[in-house]
């Protein structure tokens, strides 16, 4: 995304339109306003300032491949830069489907960027039961102040401003009696119970063990549907990881030295290993 100012005039500006995808021209004459225009000469698509920010936000972040968070509720983290391992735009896990997915040391951060519409109780009831940490990124402020979209000031806002951005999940363990959302955009208050399974100190994992091709494997099936493999060097047995990364959706992480497949192709893995084990 562009600002007119920071492309040359007409056809050569290469750009699209933001609502239909249409090449467009730059106009910047020396008496009417600098504008683009559609190279049809079309009706210019109405564009809300809203969608150009949410969409912006995703690009930076995007982009930057990571942004400061605030420190984990009840941990002793303190807030930083993550940088992620791989981000998704617009992927469905279940029945979630958040604006990013940020997968940092193999683990999925659902991201939200909320300009009018916030997270309403109904989708943090599926944020809680995935278990998946998630971040809401609050850029209403930026969107009713006087700072240019694109520019190196609402770039900063997006990507590194602790105040407008908080933990959805986890929740801090001191709110024993309930957990409150408030939906901005519909000004509604709805207080929902802890369930029994937010106070289960139990892992949000579930351990395997396979012998395939001869070989032990270590299976972690996480409770956000990640499956984690670890093995031995095996020439077959890391072609056929290797091969089931390629195929879907899934990364190595040398620091564990795990294959690491995420929903919804992590299920086949997971049946794949069942199949196979000897």
């Amino acid at each position: 995304m562009v600002n007119i100012e920071q492309v040359e005039r007409g056809l050569a500006c290469q750009c699209t339109c933001f609502e239909c995808g249409e090449a467009v021209i730059a106009r910047k004459g020396e008496i009417k306003e600098h504008h683009f225009a559609h190279a049809s000469n079309k009706e210019s698509c109405t564009i809300n300032p809203e969608s150009v920010l949410h969409k912006y936000a995703k690009e930076v972040i995007l982009e930057s491949m990571g942004l400061m968070l605030p420190a984990l509720p009840d941990s002793d983290s303190e807030a930083a830069w993550w940088t992620f391992e791989k981000l998704l735009p617009e992927f469905s896990l279940g029945l979630i489907r958040p604006d990013l997915i940020g997968y940092f040391d193999g683990e999925p951060i659902l991201i939200e960027i909320a300009v009018t519409h916030f997270i309403d109780a109904e989708k943090l009831k599926r944020i809680e039961a995935f278990k998946s940490k998630c971040i809401e990124i609050d850029l209403s402020p930026l969107l009713n102040s006087d700072i240019a979209i694109p520019s190196t000031e609402a770039t900063q806002q997006i990507l590194e401003n602790l105040d407008n951005r908080k933990w959805i999940y986890p929740f801090p363990q001191k709110q024993s009696t309930g957990q409150q959302i408030t939906s901005t955009s519909y000004k509604v208050t709805t207080t929902l119970p802890v369930t029994s399974e937010l106070q289960n100190t139990s892992p949000n994992w579930q351990d395997y063990k396979f012998k395939v091709k001869g070989m032990h494997l270590n299976v972690r099936h996480f409770a956000s549907g990640m499956v984690s493999v670890n093995s031995a060097y095996n020439p077959e047995i890391i072609a056929m990881l290797k091969e089931w990364k390629r195929e879907g959706i899934g990364s190595y992480n040398p620091k564990y030295k795990s294959w690491n497949y995420w929903l919804p192709f992590s299920e086949q893995v997971l049946q794949r290993l069942k199949e196979l084990n000897e």
